[in-house]
């Protein structure tokens, strides 16, 4: 509803786009049932996108996928591919949930989708 008013007063354009950024100490619990109130709760037709910080990295961005919403992955949230194994790269965090986002039946898009998505134009 604070985003709707900001909107009303004409301080923020549509379409919203929301990032939650879940699982930081203070913040937003790295919860699934969390996750899913947020996206409930948010306006019609808004954008949305998930980052679980740490070990919530996967589960809330499979979670996100199944429920329509975007991802973010990769170091700046998470270094390790799995309990106690480190991540090779970026590249292979995005390429597994990539890879989940398929399977789920979910496109991934590309550099300027995803560009265009959160309202980036160059």
């Amino acid at each position: 509803s604070n985003a709707l008013r900001l909107v009303k007063k004409g301080l923020v354009d549509e379409p919203l786009y929301f990032d939650f950024v879940m699982g930081v100490p203070g913040g937003i619990p790295g919860t699934v049932q969390d996750l899913m109130h947020c996206a409930a709760s948010l306006p019609a037709g808004a954008q949305w996108q998930v980052a679980g910080i740490g070990r919530a990295e996967l589960q809330l961005a499979a979670v996100a996928v199944v429920l329509g919403g975007n991802v973010r992955v990769g170091f700046e949230d998470n270094i390790y591919y799995s309990r106690g194994v480190l991540a090779e790269s970026n590249a292979q965090l995005v390429a597994r949930i990539a890879r989940i986002s398929r399977e789920l039946g979910r496109e991934v898009a590309t550099p300027t989708e995803a560009r265009k998505i959160i309202g980036l134009t160059t």
